[in-house]
């Protein structure tokens, strides 16, 4: 979003304040809260986030479709026309990122059935007891730790015993890495 050019005035009249207050968050005499972040973003077309933490490096990603964190299961390929939503972040590094909902309990520890994982489709790197996306040549996904070894294999990481550990084949592929766990706290 770019910021719009507005008077302080205006902008003080707008939101039910007074100029006086506008020009104290203009230079740092007040504190720039969510809630005078949240009544003046819309006026100046940007986002709260920039008002607060004006040098935050924010961008869309889309949350495409789900994810297993059980066994592997196959899953349609998607395409830009699946897009269920955008969702907005935040200090991730580069990539190509996309969002996938987690489905299953095999990664709970971390990730519990419903919530989402920020993958970057452009990091393959396999790291010891990092999190990824695996698939297979067949279109079988699955969300797991990677744990080197021999052989490697892809590790639940969850409170449910039943779950077991997945030995690496040599079609096993890296979809991407798991940068970021997104979920609700009830």
């Amino acid at each position: 979003m770019e910021r719009r050019a507005i008077s302080q005035g205006a902008l003080a009249k707008a939101i039910g304040t007074t100029q006086q207050q506008i020009s104290k968050l203009v230079h740092g005499e007040r504190e720039m809260t969510a809630l005078w972040a949240e009544r003046l973003a819309p006026l100046l077309r940007t986002s709260p986030e920039k008002l607060v933490f004006p040098g935050l490096k924010t961008f869309r990603a889309p949350l495409l479709s789900w994810v297993s964190a059980g066994r592997l299961a196959h899953q349609e390929g998607v395409k830009r026309s699946d897009v269920r939503k955008y969702v907005y972040l935040a200090d991730l590094p580069k990539g190509d990122w996309i969002v996938l909902e987690v489905q299953g309990d095999s990664m709970d520890r971390i990730a519990p059935d419903g919530a989402y994982i920020c993958v970057n489709l452009s990091d393959h790197r396999v790291l010891n007891d990092k999190f990824y996306v695996f698939g297979t040549p067949e279109g079988e996904a699955t969300f797991k730790r990677y744990r080197a070894g021999n052989p490697p294999r892809l590790q639940p990481y969850s409170t449910n015993p039943d779950h077991e550990t997945i030995h690496m084949t040599g079609e096993t592929i890296v979809v991407g890495r798991v940068g970021r766990v997104i979920h609700e706290l009830s």
